[in-house]
Parts: C-alpha cells; sequence; structure tokens
C-alpha cells in the first residue's frame, strides 16, 4: 500500500518553498556523502548512459579513473527542487546506487530504487506525512508508474509531483497520462 498524503489543499502555500528547500539540501547532503564514499563525483552530459549496461560501464571507469559518472542532462527543469544542479546531484545519486545495488532499470528495480531513496529521507528524519516525503514519493514512485503505465516519465516534474500531492498519487497519475495523450 502506497503511504497517503495531505492533499495540498491543506497545506499552505507558504510551507511549499521551505519544504523544497530541505528536500533539496537533504539530497545535496547525500549527494556529497556519495561522491565521497565512490571517490567520484558527477558531470551532465546529455548523451549519458541510458541503459544499465552502459551505467555499468560508466560507473567502472569512474570508479577507476575517479572521474565524473555522465549524468543526463535533459530535462532538468522545472524540478521539485531549488534548481536544476539539484536535481543533477540526485540523479547521480540515482545511478550510483543503481549500479552499487545491482538493480536494473527494470520497473520493479526502479520502484526498489525509489523505495530505498524514500527509506533514506525517512533515516534523515523526514516522515511519511511530512510535504518533503509526499514531494519525493510523488517524484519518485510517481514517474515509475507514469512510466510503467504510459511508457514516458512526466514532462513537466514540478506540476507532477504537486498535482500528486494535491489530487493523491493516483490521480495525479492519471492527470499526467491523460496530458499527453
Amino acid at each position: 500500500m502506497l503511504p497517503s498524503t495531505r492533499p495540498l489543499d491543506y497545506i499552505a502555500v507558504a510551507e511549499l518553498p521551505a519544504a523544497r528547500a530541505r528536500l533539496s539540501e537533504f539530497v545535496r547532503t547525500f549527494a556529497e556523502f556519495t561522491r565521497g564514499s565512490v571517490g567520484f563525483g558527477w558531470t551532465p552530459c546529455p548523451t549519458a548512459p541510458s541503459t544499465y549496461e552502459a551505467l555499468q560501464t560508466a560507473f567502472a571507469r569512474s570508479s577507476a579513473t575517479g572521474e565524473p559518472l555522465p549524468v543526463s542532462s535533459e530535462h532538468t527543469e522545472p524540478v521539485i527542487y531549488t534548481s536544476a544542479g539539484v536535481n543533477l546531484a540526485h540523479r547521480f545519486v540515482h545511478d550510483v546506487h543503481h549500479v552499487r545495488l545491482g538493480l536494473s532499470f527494470e520497473l520493479a528495480d526502479e520502484l526498489e530504487l525509489a523505495l530505498w531513496h524514500l527509506d533514506r529521507l525517512r533515516a534523515a528524519g523526514f516522515g511519511r506525512h511530512s510535504l518533503e516525503y509526499a514531494l519525493f514519493h510523488a517524484d519518485l514512485i510517481g514517474q515509475v508508474l507514469v512510466n510503467g503505465l504510459g511508457h514516458r516519465f512526466p514532462a513537466d516534474q514540478e506540476r507532477f509531483a504537486l498535482d500528486c500531492v494535491r489530487l493523491g498519487i493516483d490521480a495525479g497519475v492519471l492527470l499526467e497520462l491523460r496530458r499527453l495523450e
């Protein structure tokens, strides 16, 4: 069962910037921790690895040389974070842990990795009913659902995540699927 989120109607609009800033700080901190643990950082790249095999190869190269891991620079705005740079930092953490956890790009593995990210957020003190959790949940789990059902990613990450928080993830996913039909 997916965790419930508070409808955005009950959340003061003033809470959103602070929640986005706290979520962004969590992502930046975790990306820096990951950089330290693997010994390399990341670089934006429009031709970043798009298959699991290519990611494994790039990861091995970065591990051996210390050169930055290329992460996709496409579709980095608008995002739920405070900047495109934070989105790239999240992509780095996500890609590194695909390899470290042995999780492919198959939907079940993407879902498992999304749940792993949410576990890290909870461990950092953001509970299931926090706005930060709702935003991250919508981004991570919602994107897996849109990809699985619609064979694509949300066209506008920010609008999609806010729709999921405001309407619930099921209605937000349906709205996104209908948006480009």
